[in-house]
């Protein structure tokens, strides 16, 4: 029962960390086929491999541009987030390859019951410090990319201060 709970908590969260970033700014002017946070809004991360400074946007998120394969890709930092979390989009762009059957009611979120499709991503950079085998998943009707703990738990640590975030490897 508690593990239940916890897993509904956590899916509480996600949600309405996913809900706030429709009703920002970006949500309301991206584009319908946008699938990355515009490098106006996001910050390119820049870093030597050992920190990685973010600003909080204007509505008190963290956005992030990182590769994935080599390809830029826009996120929304999501600590409550279990996984990276891509659009449809996104995943299609980046060439994963994932069918309609791909896609179970796996997810809990303020709205009902969410569809994802479990996938990996060979190499995740993010200013210079990159991880393999990312565990993600492509989310069914998902307007903006998450960066979840699938990421940030393989970080040494994420620090919060303020307005400000600090993501640091591993040493």
């Amino acid at each position: 029962m508690l593990n239940r709970l916890h897993v509904i908590s956590l899916g509480a969260v996600g949600s309405m960390s996913l809900a706030a970033a429709m009703l920002t700014p970006y949500a309301q002017k991206a584009p319908a086929k946008a699938v990355a946070v515009p490098t106006e809004k996001a910050q390119m991360a820049v870093g030597d491999g050992r920190e990685v400074v973010l600003k909080a946007d204007a509505a008190g998120q963290f956005q992030i541009e990182s590769l994935i394969n080599g390809a830029p890709v826009g996120f929304l930092i999501d600590t409550g987030a279990n996984m990276v979390a891509l659009t449809e989009a996104q995943a299609a762009d980046l060439g994963l390859m994932v069918m309609p059957d791909d896609f179970q009611p796996n997810m809990q979120t303020a709205s009902g019951t969410g569809y994802s499709a479990s996938v990996h991503l060979d190499r995740l950079e993010i200013a210079g410090i990159e991880l393999h085998d990312v565990e993600a998943v492509v989310v069914r009707d998902l307007p903006i990319n998450l960066m979840g703990q699938s990421v940030l738990k393989q970080l040494g640590s994420v620090e919060m201060k303020g307005d400000t975030m600090v993501l640091r490897p591993k040493t």
